[in-house]
């Protein structure tokens, strides 16, 4: 990896540009040498919330740059420099191809690959760790949050996770999911009393069924709202041996190129990798959505992100089966038996479930449901604002300049009448709580370490409230979420959780109420009949 990057000039932070490749079917395209001066005349004038321009050859991205001591914008950029995107290149319509080569694949050769993948990485853990200290500077995550990420990056290509995903996810009829990808199985059964009628009008019983998992050709676009998100979508088209492009999200650009790198370099010329695009483009493009969204160009299309971008999708990709991951959010269901027991381990369990990504992530809390009186709720709130306060020393969290606009939009309107109880840092909101015994739009939320505490006199009284926006229960106590699992459960939230175990996750895991790579293939019958 380090090889191919310095001799194409890839990855490296040269005066706050940086030249990213995109991997297209297999090969690694790179971008034009794009001078400074030129990139300064494409912004030069332009808005602060400019993010893109374009080169006839070229596109690039800036983001801006956060200095991690007051997780404010420095008024810098880092710009990258990317090829452009040939959209046919990127649809696949050799299916005998497909069919005779990577469809053809054994799981233990998937398993290999994966390996191969790892391998690349830390052979290189240089050029990993220099990426991923580039992208520190402009990431909207506390440098605590991504010390973990990082420390777990690799841990996506370990291959027991990855043959555990396979065997639970396309599990069937009691059979591990590696059999069902490697080709087909026979099924038990039971044969029918009317038979099947053939020719000269005997009756004939079936007596051999077959069933298989069949790749697809995947359209993966992905979100950044957690940094993984692009790695578990390449990972999953990886792991069902499918021809997959992976389109990257605006803030996650560089780590995405840094996996196409090591595909490159870990095994050219592997039919996962020949058949594996990682490119950018920005979101609305109607010359290259016009084409990846045409009837006929990938069999699934799985999409991430804002309602916007989800419906937008939906609405364009008539002919594909859609793979939504909607927009949703974790709430936090707090019983009276807090006050009895020990408040503080219970506050400092419900503020981990609300930092979960600086409450970007679709399982961290936004919302907490607290049973009590007026004055235990008020003091419920004042503990969790100063546990809150403890999370803003040790892992200064980034507030964007738009959500401190809506949060005083909120405190000076319609919410203006509700308890705030808000932490500061250099004179701007770092985090808060508000307790709202009204109603409350969950679409007025920021996302950005605020919790809205709502009293209730009863845990059942919350029920009404959840629905299957909401991804993430946690229950304090325990017998509280046993006692209500079932009910939240059928108003379509996906999982029930402990307090303070919202981010826990294995492999094999159902998303969004989905066994993704159960979704993610085509299920093939065949039967023979006597």
């Amino acid at each position: 990896m380090d090889k191919i990057c310095k001799g194409s000039n890839l990855l490296r932070n040269e005066g706050g540009v940086i030249r990213l490749p995109f991997l297209v079917k297999g090969d690694l395209v790179v971008p034009p040498v794009v001078s400074r001066e030129q990139i300064s005349s494409l912004f030069s004038g332009a808005d602060k919330s400019a993010t893109y321009a374009r080169l006839p050859q070229a596109q690039l991205v800036r983001e801006p740059v956060i200095d991690r001591k007051t997780m404010k914008y420095t008024g810098e950029y880092i710009y990258q420099v990317m090829p452009q995107v040939n959209a046919r290149e990127l649809v696949e319509t050799d299916f005998d191809r497909l069919a005779g080569g990577l469809y053809d694949l054994t799981v233990e050769e998937i398993l290999g690959y994966v390996e191969a993948l790892l391998s690349a990485l830390v052979k290189n853990r240089r050029l990993v760790k220099q990426v991923f200290e580039t992208s520190r500077l402009t990431s909207e995550f506390p440098d605590h949050f991504l010390d973990r990420w990082i420390t777990s990056f690799c841990s996506v290509f370990n291959r027991e996770t990855a043959r555990q995903m396979i065997d639970t996810e396309l599990s069937f009829q009691g059979r591990p999911g590696s059999d069902f990808l490697n080709g087909w199985v026979e099924m038990p059964v039971t044969a029918s009393k009317r038979g099947v009628l053939k020719h000269g009008g005997k009756l004939r019983r079936p007596v051999r069924a077959y069933v298989r998992a069949m790749p697809t050709r995947q359209l993966h676009i992905t979100a950044g709202n957690a940094p993984e998100v692009p790695l578990i979508s390449a990972l999953r088209a990886v792991l069902t041996k499918s021809a997959a492009v992976i389109k990257l999200p605006y803030n996650a650009i560089l780590t995405g190129a840094l996996f196409a790198v090591a595909a490159y370099a870990a095994a050219p010329e592997h039919s996962l990798t020949k058949n594996l695009s990682v490119v950018y483009w920005p979101g609305g493009d109607d010359e290259v959505e016009d084409i990846v969204f045409m009837p006929n160009a990938f069999d699934r299309v799985v999409v991430w992100g804002s309602p916007e971008t989800v419906s937008s999708v939906q609405s364009r990709a008539l002919f594909a089966r859609v793979i939504a991951f909607n927009p949703r959010y974790g709430v936090s269901l707090i019983g009276g038996k807090a006050f009895s027991d020990n408040l503080e381990d219970v506050v400092t369990k419900a503020s981990a479930d609300v930092m979960i990504y600086n409450q970007k992530s679709c399982t961290s809390s936004l919302v907490h449901y607290v049973e009590g009186t007026e004055e235990q709720v008020n003091v419920y709130a004042a503990a969790l604002c100063k546990a809150l306060a403890e999370w803003d020393k040790e892992a200064p969290g980034f507030v964007a300049p738009s959500a401190i606009g809506q949060i005083k939009r909120m405190r000076r309107g319609k919410y203006a009448n509700a308890n705030w109880l808000v932490n500061n840092r250099g004179g701007d909101f770092s985090s808060g709580v508000v307790v709202m015994p009204g109603g409350f739009d969950i679409l007025d939320h920021p996302m950005s370490r605020l919790v809205v505490v709502r009293p209730v006199a009863n845990l059942e009284d919350a029920l009404k409230y959840l629905s299957q926006h909401v991804s993430t229960v946690g229950i304090y106590p325990e017998e509280q979420r046993l006692r209500l699992g079932d009910r939240i459960l059928a108003r379509g939230a996906s999982s029930i959780l402990p307090l303070g175990q919202c981010e826990h996750i294995y492999a094999g895991m159902p998303h969004d109420n989905m066994r993704v790579l159960s979704d993610l293939v085509d299920w093939k019958n065949k039967a023979g009949v006597l």
